[in-house]
């Protein structure tokens, strides 16, 4: 790979902004939240497969999703269920999840991407979110095979995943 990194090394900004973060958090300590949501992607091995189940919690919604993956990144099958939803039509978007059979986690934007896949108007918002952030999971997922230990690593990892070149800081090049 030819491309120098754009960005090397923290700064001091980052570290002022981060100094903030913690300023404004204690504005808030003890208190309880107006609203809350959390997800959580876990990923397995099964064999050359990997099964990755997703989930989101907040005071309306509680919903998982599960993706069976090949070894190369493509999606076998999909499955996902709402136990916690507003309105009554909510269970009906993860019909919408058998489109995704064929997709490729590692390149996401292929074929289409995911709304030519999964229509926001079959879908829903929250399943799209947690497809986002399964599919992300699975790219970082991948870094276990990596060395991640300085600029190596970070070459390496833009010479095995291609696409993750220019998503943020770290892979930004000149």
């Amino acid at each position: 790979m030819t491309d120098r990194p754009r960005f090397v090394g923290t700064s001091d900004e980052a570290g002022l902004i981060a100094s903030r973060w913690e300023e404004l958090a204690a504005t808030v300590a003890g208190a309880e939240p107006y609203f809350d949501r959390t997800f959580n992607t876990r990923i397995f091995r099964d064999g050359d497969e990997t099964l990755s189940l997703t989930s989101l919690d907040d005071d309306f919604h509680e919903m998982r999703i599960a993706l069976r993956v090949a070894p190369d990144g493509t999606i076998l099958e999909a499955a996902g269920r709402m136990n916690r939803h507003p309105y009554d039509t909510c269970p009906r978007a993860v019909e919408s999840l058998a489109g995704l059979v064929g997709a490729n986690v590692f390149v996401p934007k292929a074929d289409g991407g995911l709304r030519q896949r999964i229509p926001r108007s079959e879908g829903c918002l929250h399943l799209a979110d947690m497809l986002a952030i399964a599919f992300r999971s699975f790219r970082i997922a991948k870094g276990h095979e990596i060395t991640y230990e300085g600029e190596s690593g970070r070459r390496e990892i833009l010479t095995l995943m291609p696409h993750v070149r220019d998503t943020c800081v770290s892979f930004a090049v000149e």
